[in-house]
């Protein structure tokens, strides 16, 4: 998959999400009420669990109708601001390959934002973690969300375009 590809939503549903051990949550944008990106992701993580282990950033968590109590790890830290501050995609996975190695866990089942999922696999596999990709993953974007780049395709799409440059350079894509 390349970037742009990626960034327009256009991704492949990769293995069968039955074979996935465990769930990794990736929040998209700051918005976490009922009708928000991230309340998307995690109603689609909760009809998808069957009793799998979540791991989730703490910002998806707080769009979890019972929060904590629903997500095995949260992964905590600040919200991504967009420069290199916060948690962001690549903090998420690193510490869900943390998780999965204690738990002896093989496969995640990787939930996101569909134009942000293609990135956070490529991300994985960086990492050397095995990812099942989902299909119909939630395509909502939040036009007030704090993170501008959340807010619409058309700030989305430029903003991981570049991004993914600094991210290469960064060997973390």
């Amino acid at each position: 998959m390349n970037i742009v590809n990626s960034a327009l939503g256009r991704y492949e549903p990769v293995g069968s999400p039955e074979e996935a051990d465990v769930i990794v949550g990736h929040s998209f944008g700051t918005l976490t009420g009922e009708n928000s990106a991230n309340r998307s992701i995690a109603d689609f993580i909760l009809q998808n669990a069957y009793g799998r282990p979540i791991v989730a950033d703490r910002t998806l968590v707080e769009a979890f109708p019972g929060k904590d109590e629903e997500v095995d790890y949260i992964v905590e830290g600040p919200v991504s601001n967009g420069v290199g501050q916060g948690v962001g995609s690549w903090g998420t996975l690193q510490e869900a390959k943390a998780f999965m190695e204690r738990e002896n866990l093989k496969a995640a089942l990787m939930v996101g934002q569909a134009h942000h999922i293609g990135r956070v696999v490529m991300q994985a596999k960086k990492l050397d973690i095995m990812s099942i990709v989902p299909a119909n993953l939630p395509r909502s974007f939040d036009p007030d969300s704090g993170q501008r780049w959340t807010r619409s395709i058309g700030m989305w799409l430029p903003r991981e375009t570049l991004g993914s440059l600094v991210l290469r350079a960064q060997k973390k894509l």
